[in-house]
């Protein structure tokens, strides 16, 4: 029969304690990480300039929802290849316009090539961008 002493079990609830401090600290970091980016983004408004079916499409683009972008594909009646092909958002193609402002999600979704960079960003002096979308007709 084995019987733990004392201090053995101090070891395991320090050892236990030390492997849950480091767990939350990795949660904390990934948490404040997303919150981050999702701040980086939210800096831009977008405003549609007219109706048309292509600004609406790359309203739903911009907002970096793919649900959103999903929905607005079914109402146009398009299909996702067709959109790749011949959608411009501001004149400039989808891959374009995504790394311009960091539309992952929907690039993503779109199954698109956007060349990552990195970039330094000073979140606090960062002021609100407005900009106008119009889509291709």
């Amino acid at each position: 029969m084995y019987v733990q002493t004392k201090r053995e079990h101090f070891k395991f609830k320090q050892c236990w304690n030390e492997e849950f401090d480091m767990k939350v600290l990795a949660a904390t970091l990934v948490s404040a990480t997303l919150l981050a980016s999702a701040n980086a983004s939210a800096d831009t408004q977008f405003v549609a300039l007219d109706n048309s079916p292509g600004t609406e499409l790359c309203m739903a683009f911009a907002s970096n929802k793919p649900l959103k972008m999903q929905k607005a594909i079914k109402n146009n009646r398009v299909k996702k290849h067709q959109i790749d092909d011949k959608l411009a958002c501001n004149n400039m193609s989808l891959a374009e316009f995504a790394s311009v402002y960091g539309l992952n999600r929907t690039s993503k979704f779109m199954n698109l090539d956007v060349s990552t960079s990195t970039s330094i960003k000073d979140l606090a002096m960062a002021k609100k961008e407005l900009v106008y979308i119009s889509g291709s007709k």
